[in-house]
């Protein structure tokens, strides 16, 4: 009986563990992907920092430890995010500061 009783409840925890949603809301090799992108099309110190932080959250996710998983992916995103916004921003301005800049040239001759 006892073992029908424990055959039983361990049947509703593992649905339950089914059915709840889980905390990691990233691919983790789609996250690690991302990073090595942010490495060669954006600003390649900060994708190297994205790439490091990525590998230390599969790790971490690999090893059970949910929330440093959470936390290192997160950190991960940010620095992919801002290694695109540098180069997207390098992009910008620097034909922006050269049509300035030769713009200054015309007006001082």
């Amino acid at each position: 009986m006892e073992d029908e009783e424990n055959a039983a409840e361990s049947l509703v925890c593992n649905t339950e563990a089914a059915c709840s949603p889980s905390p990691i809301r990233c691919c983790w090799l789609r996250l690690r992907c991302l990073a090595a992108t942010s490495i060669i099309c954006g600003c390649s110190c900060l994708g190297i920092v994205a790439l490091v932080f990525a590998i230390k959250a599969e790790e971490r996710h690999k090893a059970g430890r949910l929330e440093e998983a959470v936390h290192w992916g997160a950190q991960a995103r940010r620095f992919i995010l801002a290694s695109f916004a540098v180069w997207l921003t390098v992009l910008v301005l620097g034909p922006l500061l050269l049509w300035l800049v030769s713009y200054a040239i015309a007006q001082a001759e």
